[in-house]
């Protein structure tokens, strides 16, 4: 079973994740006990993936608006 944390987690270590939990409940193997943990963790990746591209996004304009008021002097 995953950690159920996302400390020191990288953006594609959470990507390769929730790839390994949705061919897991495509499957048809998928074991009905262990669903909501699953969907539960895939809602914490999620989240952790919106946060990180959130925050990257955030960073991109900061480095642009710099670099546009470098050029304007």
């Amino acid at each position: 079973m995953e950690n159920n944390d996302t400390t020191g987690l990288t953006y594609n270590k959470a990507l390769d994740e929730l790839e390994r939990i949705l061919a897991e409940l495509r499957s048809t193997s998928c074991d009905v006990d262990t669903l909501a943990e699953r969907t539960r963790r895939a809602a914490e990746l999620l989240a952790y993936c919106r946060s990180r591209l959130t925050r990257t996004e955030t960073e991109l304009a900061d480095v642009l608006a710099r670099l546009d008021n470098a050029i304007e002097d």
